[in-house]
């Protein structure tokens, strides 16, 4: 087996008797990456997010508790040495004569919205020889390109639909055939509650984006309590008991993405978008303590 000199270094100096700590010190010099605590973050969404644990976490960054705040660097150990506060530069692109905001965001694989929100546009409206910075991809994994072509073929009822509701199922099992048998079972004669589901790896794929008949038929929700409400809000559904446990990094690219695609390309406006508990007259807590609601907020709101 080849052994880079990096490597050979490290392990020598693991099993060095005495020098454990030095060791140690020298590993987080070399892969520790800054992270800029976002609105809404909390010490598990974000050792989740960067495949670490918790208690990893807090020993790096010498916290007796897990309160951090917004603005606070951490120290995340295990990457590189770059700062999410100061975004990756990406590609740039001048408007040519012909050129509209949706060919450009087709062109460069990301979403009306992202282009806009990268370039702070409030409209459609592009000039000729404006110079347009395009985002870096969070992932690079498309969860929407079934989505997209399902949707190309039904006429979406853009004027109806007002708000996004965003929910939990509230148990780790459990998919779309799964979901809509129960919702049918319990007299909802359109099936599924949601207009989409959002898979954690058991009995679907891990953020996989199921798409119920509810969007395909663009017919109301059956997913809050109020009809006036289902009536304008499209509800998307996260697999898990997020009281218990995270989300997974999959899901929340997919919710994104999912997200980005309907606010930008889809409904081409900014939609009212809120976690189901905080819909007036709802009594419950989804999504859930551990959704990141308040970090969705700052991105839609």
């Amino acid at each position: 087996m080849q052994h880079s000199r990096r490597h050979f270094t490290r392990t020598a100096l693991l099993a060095t008797a005495g020098c454990t700590t030095l060791a140690q010190q020298l590993l987080a010099q070399t892969t520790t990456t800054r992270y800029t605590v976002q609105p809404g973050d909390t010490l598990g969404h974000i050792a989740l997010r960067h495949g670490v644990s918790e208690s990893t976490l807090k020993k790096t960054n010498q916290l007796s508790s897990d309160l951090i705040r917004s603005g606070q660097t951490l120290k995340i150990p295990g990457g590189s040495t770059a700062d999410n506060s100061a975004p990756a530069a990406g590609p740039i692109h001048h408007v040519e004569l012909g050129d509209t905001l949706g060919s450009i965001a087709l062109t460069h694989g990301v979403t009306i919205g992202a282009l806009k929100r990268a370039n702070q546009l409030n409209s459609d409206v592009i000039r000729i020889g404006q110079t347009l910075h395009i985002p870096a991809l969070v992932s690079t994994e498309d969860l929407l390109s079934h989505v997209r072509a399902a949707t190309d073929k039904i006429t979406v009822r853009r004027d109806n639909w007002k708000r996004i509701v965003v929910h939990h199922s509230a148990i780790k099992y459990g998919n779309a055939k799964k979901y809509d048998a129960a919702h049918r079972q319990r007299g909802m004669q359109n099936g599924l509650a949601y207009h989409f589901l959002i898979g954690n790896g058991i009995d679907s794929g891990d953020g996989a984006i199921e798409i119920g008949p509810r969007w395909t038929k663009q017919l109301l929700g059956g997913h809050v309590k109020s009809y006036r409400l289902n009536l304008t809000a499209i509800g998307i559904c996260l697999v898990g008991n997020f009281e218990k446990t995270h989300p997974s990094k999959k899901q929340l690219d997919a919710f994104t993405q999912l997200m980005d695609w309907l606010q930008g390309d889809v409904l081409k406006k900014k939609t009212h978008f809120a976690g189901h508990r905080e819909l007036k007259g709802e009594q419950t807590i989804c999504p859930g303590k551990h959704f990141p609601l308040a970090a969705m907020h700052a991105r839609y709101d």
